[in-house]
C-alpha cells in the first residue's frame, strides 16, 4: 500500500466501495467502518454518512482518499468537495477510480481477470464506459483547488479470500467490472473458471487487487 503514499499514525478518511478492504491493508489501526467509509486514527463513521456528507467537522483528517465513490463524472465535484472540507491545510487528498484499459487488457497468466476480459466483449465495453472518469481525474483535482497535482498507477486491494469459495462468491458478487453484464449461463461458466482457478497448489488468504489510477494533490 506503499503506492498510494499513506503513513503510519496519520488520520485519514477512506471512501468509496472498497473503504473497508483498503482499510485493512493500510498502516495504522481502523477507527471506524461503515458501507461506503472507512477511518484509520479517528472515531467511528457518523450515521447516515454519504461521500458528499460525511458528517465529519472540518479539518478533521490528515488526508482523504476517494475511490470510486461516484456514479457518473458529475458526481466526482460533490465527493471531492467534501474530502476537502474534512482534510486540513496542507492535508493529502487522493481522487482514484478503476484503470479501465489496464484491466480489460491484462493478460491472464499474470491476472487472475485477465481471462475475463479476453473472452467477454460485452464486460470490457461496460467497464470502459463505467469508468470513463479516469480521462478527467487530473483536470477535476485542479478544479476543485488542490496544488501539486500528480497522477500515478497503483493496484489496489479490493478482497481478501480465504478459500476458493470466497473467490467464487466474491466474483458473484461483481468484484470484477462488468460481471453484471453477463447472463446467467456466462456468468456460471465464469464462476466455474474461478473456482477451478483457485484450487491447489493457490495457497490462501489472496488479496484481489484491481488496477486504479490516482491522482494525489495538497489541500491549500
Amino acid at each position: 500500500m506503499k503506492s498510494l503514499g499513506a503513513a503510519g499514525g496519520e488520520e485519514t478518511l477512506l471512501v468509496g466501495p472498497h473503504a473497508e478492504v483498503l482499510a485493512d491493508q493500510l498502516p495504522g489501526p481502523t477507527g471506524g467502518t461503515a458501507p461506503g467509509m472507512a477511518t484509520l486514527g479517528v472515531g467511528p463513521v457518523p450515521e447516515g454518512a454519504t461521500p458528499t456528507a460525511t458528517g465529519f467537522e472540518a479539518g478533521s483528517f490528515d488526508s482523504a482518499a476517494v475511490l470510486s465513490a461516484w456514479k457518473t463524472p458529475a458526481g466526482v465535484d460533490p465527493v471531492v468537495e467534501e474530502a476537502m472540507r474534512v482534510v486540513r491545510s496542507d492535508g493529502t487528498v487522493w481522487i482514484g477510480d478503476i484503470d479501465a484499459k489496464a484491466l480489460t487488457s491484462s493478460m491472464p497468466a499474470a491476472r487472475l481477470y485477465g481471462l475475463f476480459y479476453r473472452n467477454d466483449p460485452r464486460a470490457v465495453a461496460d467497464v470502459r464506459v463505467r469508468y470513463r472518469t479516469t480521462d478527467s481525474l487530473g483536470v477535476d483535482a485542479v478544479r476543485a483547488g488542490l496544488r501539486n497535482v500528480t497522477e500515478t498507477k497503483a493496484d489496489l486491494p479490493v478482497a481478501v479470500i480465504e478459500s476458493a469459495a470466497d473467490g467464487v462468491e466474491a466474483v458473484r458478487s461483481g468484484i470484477w467490472p462488468g460481471t453484471d453484464a453477463l447472463d446467467a449461463a456466462s456468468l456460471d461458466r465464469l464462476l466455474e473458471w474461478t473456482d477451478a482457478s483457485l484450487q491447489p497448489p493457490a495457497r490462501f488468504p489472496i488479496v484481489l487487487t484491481l488496477p486504479w489510477i490516482i491522482v494525489r494533490g495538497k489541500r491549500p
